[in-house]
This record gives structure tokens, sequence and C-alpha cells, in this order.
């Protein structure tokens, strides 16, 4: 019996020290894991608060330039489903764009047109690349529509000095998007203020029959400098039919 008391303490002790030598494996992994968590959280942080003045690759169209378009000549109607009915959609231009953010926003698809175009990206092109621009010119968004400001100082110590060529309104555009697929929606998810980023896809006409048995219809921009027109106050913004994007987080299509 003693053998055997002797031999279960043994065991207990050799168990004991077996644990612990596992909780400190265990603390020290945790240390590891810990300081590359924070390492990862700091890049994170750094990337986001960082002026992103990357140039994307594979992208056949100059950074900051003119958005490019070209109208559609006999265009197929396609249908899609949403989520409170479908939505007949023609292509009217191809479109391609490449700016930087200025504000992302999303709406819940409950919203009749919030399922059609669930996301609004505010970009602007041109002057707008530059980072004085950038902390001078304050973006609010409300609804669909996207609003510039900007001070009285921020205009005489900054902006005059660009925007010679062309207006502020001419380089700035509110986009209504409809992503292609659920690749084009993760690369427009990832967007954030400050980005650069490329899209190209289509600028559209839309018809959303609801399961209600109403309808709504849209058309999108096609000119760079109108007014306030439009079905519903549809005409002014893009209504973007987005088939690939571009940014520093990768190429989505």
């Amino acid at each position: 019996m003693k053998k055997q008391l002797k031999m279960k303490k043994q065991l207990n002790l050799n168990d004991i020290c077996s644990k612990t030598e596992k909780v400190e494996d265990c603390t020290k992994l945790d240390i590891k894991t810990k300081t590359a968590l924070v390492c990862f959280v700091l890049f994170l942080i750094f990337r986001h608060c960082s002026f992103d003045e990357t140039v994307l690759k594979n992208v056949d169209m100059k950074p900051f330039s003119e958005p490019i378009q070209e109208m559609v000549v006999n265009a197929k109607t396609f249908r899609e489903k949403t989520l409170v009915g479908e939505v007949f959609i023609t292509p009217v231009a191809d479109y391609k764009i490449y700016g930087r953010v200025y504000d992302r926003h999303y709406r819940p698809a409950r919203l009749y047109w919030a399922s059609v175009y669930p996301y609004d990206v505010s970009i602007g092109f041109g002057d707008f690349r530059h980072k004085e621009v950038y902390k001078a010119v304050k973006v609010k968004m409300a609804a669909t529509v996207s609003y510039l400001s900007w001070s009285g100082p921020a205009w005489r110590n900054h902006l005059s000095k660009y925007f010679k060529e062309q207006s502020m309104e001419h380089c700035f555009t509110n986009n209504h998007i409809r992503p292609a697929n659920d690749n084009v929606k993760r690369g427009i998810k990832k967007l954030r203020k400050k980005d650069v980023v490329y899209m190209e896809g289509y600028l559209i006409k839309f018809e959303h029959k609801l399961y209600n048995g109403k309808s709504e219809k849209g058309i999108s921009s096609t000119s760079r400098d109108d007014e306030f027109r439009g079905d519903n106050g549809y005409g002014n913004c893009e209504q973007f039919y987005v088939t690939r994007v571009v940014s520093r987080y990768g190429d989505f299509r």
C-alpha cells in the first residue's frame, strides 16, 4: 500500500510539473500572439489613417484623370432580383473612374431604392488628389445626396491654388452603386475615406418592380455639369453598375 501511495504521489507530481510546463508554454505563446496582434492592429490603424498615394496596377487609365465614358447603343436589358422585387437594368454608357474616396455610405436594403443600389461612394478626381484639398474640403452625405463645403480661410489659404481649369463641382462625383457580384461588393465594403480607387462598369437606367405592385424608375447622369433632374430626383448623380473595383486592398471583379 505504501509503495502504491508513493507511486501515486510521484505520478501526481509529474502531472503537476507537466501541466505547469504547458501553462508556461501557453503563456509564452499568448505573449507572442498578443504582440503579433498589437502589431497587426497598429498596422491597420496606420494604414487607415495614412493618406493613400497608391498607384494602382493593371488599370488602363491615368490616375485622377477625367472619367472615361462611352455611350452604349442598343443595349440589352437584364434582370436581377432584389429583397423587395425585381430590377430591370439597361446600360446607358460604359464608365470608368479613377479618383479618391471622400465618403462611403451604406443604406439598409429594406429601403426600396437601397435594394437597387445599397452603396453611395463619393469620389473626387483632378485636383481632389491632393492632401491639402482633402483636409480643406468637408463632405457630408444625407440620404442619397453628397454636400461639399469649405470655409473662407480654407479657400483663400488652400483651395484657391487648385481647380483653375475645372470647378470643384465638375471634379466631384456621387456614385449610387449596385455591385455586379459578391466579390465586387467586398471590394466596395473595404473602401475607406482617403483611399485611391478605380471602378469600371456601366452607367444605367432601371425600373424596379416591387412585390407590392408599385414600381420606381431611375436614370444615371451622363454629363459632368448637369442639373437636378429625372424621375424621383434621379439624374444628377451616377447610377453605377460596378463590375470591377481596384484599390490598395486588391482587385475585385
